[in-house]
């Protein structure tokens, strides 16, 4: 399931990329030629801020992110400050939110943004209101000490990220 959310985020934003007016008329209404970048990344640095425990309430907590791209765009780096929906803790849990990323040879993004944890393995989404920016993406965690009942901060993870914008 996590991997078809992926997917379909992922597709999604890169067909935004590609959409254009298929009418001649159209491209009268055009915008000018905007920049495009896109990038898919390996993020080695994911760090949730924050006191997670296992038996959570509900918090609210910043994930920053940052890696190294293939693509357009040679890194990312980005931080969403997250507000959970009902209790989270260290192995389940939802969360939304708002903060930037930004390509390395792009200009910052800000977004809103979603993330599910089930069971340390997280799945984030992110998008501009106008859908000029989209990424999604994976973080995979071990919180042994959150899972053995110890407060644990941060948590710390590496993970994926594709992206897709238009300026």
């Amino acid at each position: 399931m996590r991997r078809s959310l992926v997917l379909t985020a992922t597709l999604a934003a890169i067909g935004l990329l590609g959409l254009g007016p298929w009418a001649a008329g159209a491209k009268a209404l055009q915008a000018p030629a905007a920049a495009t970048q896109a990038g898919t990344c390996a993020l080695t640095n994911y760090s949730l801020s924050g006191p997670f425990t296992r038996l959570g309430g509900a918090t609210t907590f910043t994930i920053g992110f940052g890696g190294g791209c293939v693509g357009t765009s040679s890194s990312v780096a980005g931080n969403i400050t997250f507000t959970s929906v009902g209790p989270w803790s260290c192995v389940g849990g939802a969360a939304l939110g708002s903060g930037a990323f930004q390509p390395s040879n792009g200009a910052p993004e800000i977004v809103a943004a979603s993330l599910v944890n089930a069971g340390g393995e997280y799945t984030i989404e992110m998008h501009t209101p106008a859908l000029t920016a989209t990424a999604a993406g994976n973080i995979t965690t071990l919180p042994i000490p959150c899972d053995e009942g110890q407060t644990q901060t941060p948590i710390n993870g590496t993970g994926t990220l594709t992206f897709g914008t238009t300026a």
